[in-house]
């Protein structure tokens, strides 16, 4: 009974919401296309229409090299999730989503994907290390997910650079700008924006598409006012706002939870600008009506294209690109072992970790640097530990401080009385103003070292009752880190096999393209009735262009002629049979109570009774 109201409440919410009826026609579509390889590409993007017009807002932050597009991500997310680097600028699109499990997720060219720790941002987007530019010559894009609340609303898309040619114009990949529903353009204060950006500008108003300009690095200059109007004078009409911010302060602001410091770096203005864009519905629908139209007049030459080749000879290629091209093979073998390469490279790290801690203070070096061996439980003993250290540095400054000062009372005494304060009397010093002076401030030190000392023992008390259970604790979660690494090198076989099935799969379901008929069909009943049925705001012009792209793509008779396809090879994939368990032990934690005592100068005793 529930199951039917909620159906009931679904059917009602898609039948008052065009852009979700749209989407709804749009699936069974795709698994249609989705059964030919021959539109795989096509397929892809209609994928890619319908995956982002079911998700939240896409925001693509874009703008030149070294204008800190990166850095003022990680101030919207209040850390520094992303890997930053003046040297190395992003080489691969990163897309931004909210996750409860924070992970990275690496989309290839070829459809794979590969999980990483959120720790392997770096290897995937900025790092020179050889495995990683192999990795990254197969990427697609990358994903990470990341727990935040402003996620829950809006994907951010941290893009690579635009590319500026010869001829000063500048360049930006026109399928990555049609996904997005806004785009933030970065420049960084007081440098103003060049002629080819201002060109790339002017097309995409042709487009009748209107950036948000971010000044970033407001704090670099001292008159950003003056900046933001001269730049609104060169092209202030051809944007859709102008907002100057501080990405290093606002990152800043949130590790020091300072809000006077957030509030300089206008971050919150951009919090409202951000709100306002994610509920712009109408402008979502509209856009995704445009690029859908967009792909039906797409599909529909593809679809023009197929009598002049042989179907027989296209599903060939296909198979013969997994089973006969050895040179496609040797690529995908290589980024499949640099994959595996970075996995055990993590995987050893991992095991040998611990070898380098044999104090306290390395431990806790450790733990700062290794996300995987944090939890709350690590983080509560991490937390006494830091305030154990700290009260013992502060003992060892009082200490050296008294001792000071002791040696010159020292002094003092001898030039006063002829020997040392040790084989004196109160009674003397009390005579003396300075050497009473003195030793009252000594006693003050004193005092302060014993309140010192006792801190330090309450402290250490705590560190070492729970030293044994946190350190099988944090083994066991570098015991399940391996674990995970072992779990991805499996997932990483999975995918592999799961692609010679396909690929022999193909002998079968390229036969003929018959799903392509029913797509044509499909869109002729149950797509073209709707779009001009008035549920979506058409003009004339937009309705002629609608007919004649769905009638030209009707007007194509496929043939269903019987291909003879070759015998499958039985092929099955051997790569990544490494043991990474019996070539790698993790050392264990072990830490003792000597280990972890700091040693401490001797308390001081009263001075004088």
């Amino acid at each position: 009974m529930i199951e039917q109201q909620n159906k009931l409440v679904t059917e009602s919410i898609v039948s008052s919401n065009p852009l979700l009826q749209l989407i709804e026609r749009m699936k069974p579509l795709h698994v249609l296309l989705n059964q030919n390889s021959y539109v795989k590409d096509t397929t892809r993007r209609l994928k890619r229409i319908i995956d982002d017009a079911s998700s939240q807002t896409m925001i693509l932050v874009m703008g030149k090299e070294r204008v800190g597009k990166t850095t003022f991500i990680n101030g919207l997310l209040g850390r520094e999730v992303l890997s930053a680097s003046s040297e190395h600028p992003t080489a691969a699109n990163t897309f931004i989503r909210y996750g409860e499990e924070e992970c990275v997720k690496a989309i290839f060219l070829d459809g794979m994907v590969a999980t990483f720790d959120l720790g392997k941002v770096e290897l995937l987007t900025i790092s020179d290390a050889f495995c990683a530019q192999i990795i990254r010559e197969h990427l697609d894009y990358i994903e990470v997910f990341i727990k935040h609340d402003l996620l829950k609303n809006v994907t951010i898309v941290d893009s690579v650079a635009l590319e500026v040619a010869a001829d000063h114009s500048a360049y930006f990949s026109e399928l990555l700008v049609d996904r997005m529903d806004e785009i933030f353009w970065v420049i960084r204060s007081g440098s103003m924006a060049t002629e080819a950006e201002l060109a790339l500008l002017d097309k995409y108003n042709e487009r009748e598409m209107k950036p948000h300009f971010i000044i970033n690095a407001i704090d670099d200059i001292e008159n950003v006012a003056a900046f933001m109007q001269s730049e609104s004078d060169r092209y202030g009409g051809k944007i859709a706002s102008m907002t100057a911010v501080s990405a290093t302060q606002a990152l800043e602001a949130a590790k020091t939870n300072n809000t006077q410091l957030f509030s300089d770096s206008k971050y919150g203005e951009l919090h409202k600008l951000l709100e306002g864009l994610t509920n712009n519905y109408t402008k979502k629908t509209h856009h995704v009506f445009e690029r859908f139209i967009d792909w039906l007049e797409l599909f529909r030459k593809e679809i023009e294209q197929i009598p002049q080749r042989e179907p027989y000879l296209s599903a060939f290629e296909n198979i013969e690109k997994y089973t006969g091209n050895k040179g496609f093979e040797y690529t995908r073998q290589q980024r499949d072992m640099a994959l595996l390469t970075a996995y055990e490279q993590e995987y050893e790290h991992v095991c040998h970790v611990f070898k380098p801690v044999e104090t306290l203070y390395q431990l806790l070096q450790t733990l700062a640097s290794e996300l995987y061996l944090r939890d709350d439980k690590v983080e509560e003993f991490e937390s006494v530990a830091l305030q154990y250290h700290q009260a013992v540095r502060e003992y060892r400054k009082l200490h050296v401080e008294y001792m000071q000062t002791y040696g010159l009372l020292d002094q003092q005494y001898r030039k006063l009385f002829g020997k040392g304060i040790e084989k004196g009397d109160l009674a003397q010093i009390n005579q003396n103003s300075i050497a009473k002076a003195q030793k009252e401030r000594l006693d003050q030190m004193q005092q302060k070292c014993g309140e010192q000392y006792r801190i330090i023992k309450y402290y250490e008390a705590h560190v070492v009752e729970n030293l044994y259970s946190i350190q099988n604790h944090i083994t066991e979660l570098a015991q399940k880190r391996l674990q995970t690494i072992i779990h991805q090198v499996a997932e990483l076989n999975s995918q592999r096999k799961r692609e010679v099935k396909i690929a022999n799969s193909y002998v079968n379901k390229l036969s003929e393209f018959s799903c392509i008929i029913e797509a044509q069909h499909f869109v002729r009943d149950g797509i073209k009735p709707y779009l001009l049925s008035g549920a979506i705001e058409l003009t004339e012009n937009q309705q002629v262009t609608i007919e004649n792209i769905i009638d030209g793509m009707i007007a194509v008779k496929l043939s269903q002629k019987e291909i003879e396809l070759p015998s499958e090879e039985n092929d099955q994939d051997s790569l990544l049979h490494q043991d990474f368990e019996t070539k790698y032990t993790l050392s264990p934690l072990s830490l003792t109570e000597v280990d972890v005592l700091s040693d401490l100068p001797d308390l001081p005793a009263p001075f004088m009774v």
